[in-house]
């Protein structure tokens, strides 16, 4: 029996690197040994609250890549061969339930998840994509996480010359950053409590950055917007204390987009009077994979090199979960080839 490295949800707040066996191959299905899978949010939320219905046992990792080391009886007529490098959309969905029909796969009824902290990963032919010979594997596994800030450029569709605020420039955050920059937005402005992550937006393009801890961010949006408030304003960072101050400086007939994942049970207190004033809209986003060919001709363009912060192998990946909770670095990835 060959077997491999993979990380799995344990149990609650619990992480373990387990030793299992390679799957085989089956009708449809790819084997690709991974390069490298990025450490998400999301990874860490499973652990923590069960996000998505996250139940251990149960193995993470979603944003991948690697080169294909095995093609399956049905897959032929793919356009994949063997040594192809690709990246990895993190669901397979099953093409048939009412939701694949209607044009929205991120909702199948069905969906199987991948499990990418691993040295290998045995998938369907649909969640794999071909990425160019000489690409940078590094880079590409981040073609899932930009596909989601690509769906929400295209829910949100910023205008030339609107202001533009983003609320984390963490690791998500900075590769919407890296979006808007290419939006045409102006008066782009970055808020975080985190001193060197700030210094990665100034870096990166945005134009003002706020402390959300020693300045008010209400008193420097106005200062910023010359008192119009943001025409648009993404909040990215998940907390339940950004997700207030993000409406308060929004502009009239501005759009709010909620893109992080927030906590199952948090609600937000909302007055829609102040909401309907203002004619705001908010906008919230998922994901889907009829758009990776996009993202991924995009990567090219995107600053991912000053995005990727750290590089763990995967024989330290449990320790990974503890180093992502310091949030010093915009996005941790895995090297699971060690």
């Amino acid at each position: 029996m060959s077997t491999m490295k993979q990380l799995w949800f344990a149990a609650e707040n619990r992480v373990e690197l387990r030793e299992v066996e390679i799957p085989k191959v089956g009708r449809n299905q790819v084997k690709i040994k991974i390069a490298y899978t990025a450490l998400c949010a999301t990874d860490i939320h499973q652990v923590s609250m069960g996000l998505l219905g996250a139940k251990p046992p149960m193995p993470l990792g979603h944003e991948a890549s690697g080169v294909i080391e095995e093609l399956g009886v049905g897959t032929e007529n793919s356009g994949l061969k063997i040594g192809d490098k690709v990246c990895l959309y993190p669901t397979i969905n099953c093409g048939i339930c009412p939701a694949c029909k209607k044009g929205e796969p991120q909702y199948c009824k069905n969906f199987k998840t991948t499990g990418a902290f691993a040295e290998y990963v045995v998938t369907d032919i649909s969640a794999v994509f071909k990425i160019p010979d000489d690409a940078d594997l590094k880079k590409y596994c981040l073609a899932e996480p930009a596909n989601c800030t690509i769906r929400a450029m295209d829910l949100v569709g910023i205008r030339h010359g609107c202001s533009v605020a983003i609320s984390g420039v963490g690791g998500i955050g900075s590769i919407m950053l890296n979006m808007i920059l290419l939006s045409g937005g102006v008066k782009i402005t970055a808020i975080d409590p985190v001193e060197s992550k700030r210094k990665l937006a100034l870096a990166m393009g945005a134009q003002y950055v706020i402390d959300p801890i020693d300045e008010s961010i209400e008193k420097r949006a106005d200062e910023i917007t010359n008192g119009s408030g943001f025409d648009y304003v993404f909040e990215m960072s998940g907390s339940p204390n950004a997700a207030e101050p993000a409406l308060q400086i929004l502009a009239k007939c501005g759009t709010l987009v909620y893109f992080a994942v927030y906590p199952p049970k948090y609600e937000m207190p909302l007055n829609l009077y102040d909401l309907y004033m203002k004619e705001g809209r908010i906008q919230t986003v998922f994901t889907t994979n009829t758009i990776m060919p996009r993202t991924i001709s995009l990567i090219p363009r995107l600053q991912l090199d000053k995005i990727i912060g750290k590089i763990m192998p995967l024989s330290d990946g449990v320790e990974s979960f503890e180093v992502f909770k310091q949030a010093i670095y915009p996005k941790i990835l895995l090297d699971c080839s060690n």
